[in-house]
């Protein structure tokens, strides 16, 4: 519940600090840096809001909890989901600042981390259990959805126009 209410907390205030940038043309000095660590808290915490509130509402009327169920670290799958979004964050900033790099270049970062969350999940795992699966590629699926979206934006949306 905490880890909820502080990731709701650090999404609104990115939220409301970028706003303000952009609604009041926030003259700073240098205005890049407080945009691109306001939109790094946002991609990290917001899919992360939104993920433990879909799996909430998925799994109410099961008897155990997917997490319990699964088994892993606890707040494994919020610390795994953290350094994909850093990581997809930084590749889209790279993208950003260096224009010899393409987006295309993106894409095939993005198997990377795909690929490797696949070969370690499944390699450590030995139930078949598909609730557990499933539960894995969509919360993979969601948080890597959200952090591209979000990290476009910020860079595309708020530092580019």
């Amino acid at each position: 519940m905490l880890q909820r209410g502080l990731g709701a907390l650090v999404a609104l205030l990115s939220v409301v600090f970028l706003s303000l940038i952009v609604l009041f043309q926030v003259a700073l000095m240098n205005v890049e840096l407080p945009i691109i660590f306001s939109g790094y808290l946002l991609v990290l915490s917001l899919p992360s809001l939104v993920i433990d509130l879909t799996f909430t509402e998925l799994g109410k009327g099961l008897e155990e909890s997917i997490a319990t169920r699964c088994g892993g670290l606890q707040y494994g799958g919020y610390l795994i989901g953290y350094v994909e979004r850093s990581l997809i964050f930084l590749a889209i900033m790279i993208a950003y600042f260096d224009s010899a790099l393409s987006y295309a270049a993106i894409l095939s970062f993005l198997s990377v981390i795909i690929a490797g969350k696949a070969i370690f999940r499944y390699s450590s795992r030995e139930s078949s259990d598909r609730a557990c699966a499933d539960w894995y590629i969509l919360g993979t699926l969601m948080s890597i959805t959200m952090a591209l979206a979000l990290s476009w934006w910020v860079f595309r949306f708020l530092l580019a126009g």
